[in-house]
């Protein structure tokens, strides 16, 4: 069980180690998908046939609203080099509804494809296990979840997850579709539908958004099976996030109630730290402990990182006695993250 008010904030570098691509590898298959060579004909001779068809039905007798969504793909893949992310694009240009749009389908292709190819999948011939276990137990989410049932017996399983939240960042389902088995597994009596509640009932914030619902959108599921639009309606962009005050509310709680803060696989982008920086509340009557993984950044950041991250919760972000909470892991992944700092989560 882990430590009451414990707040984990997921980034993309948490789910790569689930298969999932990130960073430039993320871009680089947006920038191919936004690629489309007609050579004067309706069907195009090359580009990405799904995305095509995608917007091709919606738009099949509004020729130049058609031309408008191939023309912001041209944009998309000639300007997100640039961007950090999909998301800084979209952002970028957020007087641009075409670009939110498209690139939510860019989006939307990219993280279903990337869940049906995750090593969570089970493997061939035992689908029926739900989850590639062996592969699972090379991340951090099989230590987590151990962590997670620790010291809850069978008649409280419903009271799973609740003294904890999570703030993921990502688009995927990873940490859902994983509990929802990790938990029947864990807990003879419990079945799917239960145990998919009891995942439902625990406070896992997604501030972008997702792919939606498991129950509606099974993990998994073959790309040629979605429709693409009706899971852009589950995702958001950085604009609409911070309109939505009931969410924001929710992530900003979080961080101010929380005892103790981890990140894993997160890059502390100014647009995401600004959606968790809660009131300032000096006055608590206890010292918030923070933990996070630094894969790919050196102790040359450290007190620049410290900063941001003091930020989110007290007044004066270079104070040395909140600094001195703060422990970070560089060059470290989140499965040996997790392995090693466990003993400071748990109850």
């Amino acid at each position: 069980m882990f430590e009451d008010k414990t707040v984990f904030v997921i980034g993309a570098g948490a789910s790569q180690e689930f298969g999932l691509p990130v960073g430039w590898d993320l871009l680089k298959e947006i920038r191919e998908n936004s690629w489309f060579q007609f050579n004067r004909t309706a069907v195009p001779q090359s580009g990405n046939r799904k995305i095509y068809d995608t917007v091709y039905g919606k738009y099949e007798k509004d020729p130049d609203a058609l031309t408008a969504v191939f023309k912001g793909m041209a944009d998309i893949r000639n300007g997100i080099d640039s961007a950090g992310s999909i998301d800084e694009f979209i952002n970028r240009h957020s007087d641009d509804p075409i670009i939110a749009e498209i690139g939510k389908i860019q989006i939307a292709h990219a993280i279903v494809k990337a869940e049906a190819n995750s090593n969570l999948i089970a493997q061939k011939g035992r689908e029926t296990d739900g989850i590639n276990w062996d592969s699972a137990e090379n991340t951090w989410i099989a230590p987590f979840s151990r962590a997670l049932f620790d010291g809850v017996r069978a008649r409280e399983v419903d009271t799973l997850g609740e003294n904890i939240k999570i703030i993921c960042f990502n688009y995927d389902r990873c940490i859902e579709h994983y509990l929802e088995y990790a938990i029947q597994k864990a807990y003879r009596d419990v079945d799917r539908n239960h145990a998919r509640q009891i995942v439902r009932n625990m406070k896992i914030i997604h501030p972008y958004g997702s792919l939606g619902s498991i129950s509606q959108i099974s993990f998994g599921t073959p790309l040629e099976h979605v429709d693409l639009y009706h899971v852009t309606k589950n995702l958001i962009t950085w604009s609409e996030s911070v309109e939505d005050d009931e969410m924001v509310r929710d992530i900003q709680g979080a961080i101010r109630e929380a005892r103790s803060i981890v990140f894993m696989g997160f890059a502390f982008a100014n647009q995401n730290m600004g959606l968790l920086s809660a009131a300032v509340d000096d006055d608590l009557p206890y010292f918030k402990n923070v933990y996070s993984t630094g894969y790919g950044l050196t102790k040359d950041v450290e007190y620049k990182l410290r900063s941001k991250i003091t930020h989110l919760f007290a007044s004066n972000s270079a104070d040395q006695k909140y600094h001195e909470r703060i422990r970070i892991m560089y060059d470290v992944k989140c499965a040996r993250f997790f392995k090693e700092q466990l003993l400071n989560f748990v109850a």
